[in-house]
């Protein structure tokens, strides 16, 4: 197996697992740290504190024993697959014995089968970068797939040949998005064309597992790139096929808003959605897998935004700019730079929302008083008539304003008794 001489840059992480690797060396067996923390170390953007993977050639019973007596806490949910969590002072821990794995047309979930090879471990891994392992001993580099030198010529390359590992779990042709952009990595040749032709295959993947992978996406700082590999893939009709859709030129700028606005999953998925009406997105949003939460923010930044380019005047009125931020939910502030970066004129509203704001125009803009105000000012029962009450209330607030609650209630009787 390649391995280069002990790197400094690992001795604190070696550190913080010395006393198992004791335990594990003292039984005849190996610890290694493997994966995201390996990668991060190597390109000098590491967590001082990240959570940390490791593998062993120990079987889960042994390595169950082992860290038995020595970890704070310890979770056995994973230990038919091979993993055992554990937390050892403020660090959390995966341990997994090697695994060699096979896979079935019709599922992502492989066959698992323990090994005592590092090897058939690491090559069973997504990508190289993520295929590398340091011996949790004296900080050795393992490195049998050349992950070190694609981190260095910045490629982002699968172990396997690239067919076989998406065709494995498709999920994978996602986390190519992502990891092409998070460490501003090239496709090594014949991966796109990969991804293109297991496409189909996210079939087998569930939407929730679809929808996290999205979700990381959308949260690094500028995931355009990702999205464009997306596109090219063919993946982006299976994940956004409105937005695949679009004429190419269009569906550019479109990926491109998503660099423009907050760097939240939730801006950014109404970055690419914006434009979208009911019910086509709710459909999308319900086939995403979005939580309840999740939804109703981007169905809110999408209306609010809508709304501005709806309204977009160089004269926004008192009236206007009220019902816009009582319409928006809260998601106003959001909306602004969503609503540019759809192309829509934003600076003649900040400057009343400037102006509102400093007034206090925009402070409770919902009903003066509460039903039960409304029962006891009217001498009413309590039914629809109190809603009827209540709305006109609402109504007056965003059309005229704020008034002192003196002035609130003679107007209310004052309509009432005409009605």
């Amino acid at each position: 197996m390649s391995a280069v001489p002990p790197d400094p840059a690992f001795a604190s992480f070696c550190a913080i697992v010395a006393p198992l690797n004791e335990r594990f060396a003292a039984a005849g067996l190996r610890l290694y740290l493997v994966g995201g923390v390996v990668r991060d170390v190597l390109l000098g953007r590491h967590d001082e504190h990240p959570d940390l993977d490791l593998t062993t050639d120990a079987p889960p019973d042994r390595i169950r024993s082992l860290i038995d007596g020595i970890a704070d806490a310890v979770w056995l949910q994973g230990e038919k697959f091979g993993t055992i969590g554990a937390r050892l002072g403020g660090t959390t821990l995966e341990i997994t014995t090697h695994r060699a794995e096979a896979y079935v047309s019709d599922s992502r979930k492989p066959v698992v089968s323990f090994s005592t090879r590092l090897e058939d471990d690491l090559v069973r891994r997504d990508f190289t970068v993520n295929a590398m392992a340091v011996d949790a001993a004296d900080g050795t580099l393992h490195d049998p797939l050349g992950g070190r030198a694609d981190l260095e010529a910045r490629v982002l390359r699968t172990p396997l040949a690239p067919e076989e590992s998406f065709s494995d779990d498709p999920l994978r042709t996602l986390r190519a998005a992502r990891f092409l952009t998070a460490y501003a990595l090239t496709p090594a040749p014949g991966l796109v064309d990969a991804a293109r032709t297991v496409a189909e295959r996210l079939d087998i993947v569930s939407a929730e597992r679809i929808r996290v992978e999205l979700w990381r996406l959308l949260a690094l700082p500028d995931p355009t790139a990702g999205l464009a590999f997306l596109d090219e893939a063919g993946l982006l009709p299976l994940l956004l096929p409105e937005v695949a859709a679009l004429p190419g030129d269009e569906r550019s700028g479109v990926l491109r808003r998503t660099a423009f606005v907050d760097p939240v999953p939730e801006v950014r998925l109404a970055a690419l959605l914006l434009g979208l009406t009911e019910p086509v997105l709710g459909d999308r949003l319900r086939a995403l897998r979005l939580s309840g939460a999740e939804a109703v923010a981007v169905s809110g930044l999408v209306a609010a935004a809508t709304g501005i380019g709806q309204g977009a005047t160089a004269d926004w009125s008192d009236e206007e700019v009220r019902r816009l931020a009582a319409a928006s939910g809260g998601h106003l502030a959001a909306a602004l730079p969503l609503a540019a970066a759809g192309g829509f004129p934003t600076e003649a509203l900040k400057v009343r929302l400037n102006e509102l704001r400093a007034a206090g125009e925009l402070d409770e803009l919902g009903p003066a008083l509460g039903g039960a105000e409304v029962i006891d000012l009217l001498g009413l029962e309590p039914g629809p008539d109190v809603g009827v009450a209540v709305a006109w209330l609402g109504d007056l607030r965003l059309r005229e304003g704020h008034f002192d609650e003196a002035e609130v209630r003679r107007r209310l009787v004052e309509w009432w008794e005409s009605r």
